[in-house]
C-alpha cells in the first residue's frame, strides 16, 4: 500500500509539474476577463478589479517579475484564480462557463491554482496576493 503524501517536500515536486500545466491557462483566463468586461450584467466593482488583476498580468512591475522563473508567472496566475473565483459571488457560474474557454472545469481548474500556489509562493507573498483580491470587507 503506498504512504500518503503529506508534507510540503513531498508535495511541492507534483505541484510544479501541474503548475507548469496550469501557467499555460494564463492567456484563457485574460481572455475570460476580457469577455466579463464586455458582459453588461458584471458589476462595475468587479470589472475593475478584473482590469486591476489583467494590468498586473501584464505589467513588468510585478511581486515576482516576469523575468524570474516559474515564479515570476505564478503569482499572476495565482492573482487572475483569485479575481475569477471571487467573481463567483457576483456572476452566476453558467456565465463564467460561457465565457470560459480552457478544457477543464474552471472552478476545478480555480481550486487547484490556488491550492498549489500555497506551496510553491512564500507565504507573505501569498498573503499580499490574497489582500489585492479580496473585497474589503471579506477575510480569506
Amino acid at each position: 500500500m503506498r504512504e500518503e503524501v503529506n508534507t510540503r517536500e513531498e508535495l511541492l515536486p507534483m505541484a510544479r509539474n501541474s503548475i507548469r500545466e496550469l501557467l499555460m491557462l494564463i492567456p484563457n483566463l485574460l481572455k475570460l476577463i476580457y469577455r466579463l468586461m464586455q458582459d453588461k450584467d458584471v458589476p462595475t466593482a468587479e470589472k475593475g478589479m478584473m482590469l486591476g488583476a489583467a494590468a498586473y498580468v501584464i505589467s513588468p512591475l510585478d511581486l515576482f517579475p516576469d523575468r524570474v522563473p516559474f515564479l515570476g508567472k505564478v503569482d499572476d496566475l495565482l492573482l487572475l484564480a483569485l479575481v475569477i473565483k471571487r467573481l463567483t459571488d457576483s456572476v452566476s457560474y453558467e456565465v463564467l462557463e460561457e465565457y470560459w474557454e480552457g478544457n477543464d472545469d474552471l472552478l476545478e481548474t480555480l481550486d487547484k491554482v490556488l491550492s498549489y500556489s500555497t506551496l510553491l509562493l512564500p507565504p507573505g507573498i501569498y498573503r499580499k496576493l490574497v489582500k489585492k483580491a479580496r473585497p474589503a470587507d471579506v477575510c480569506i
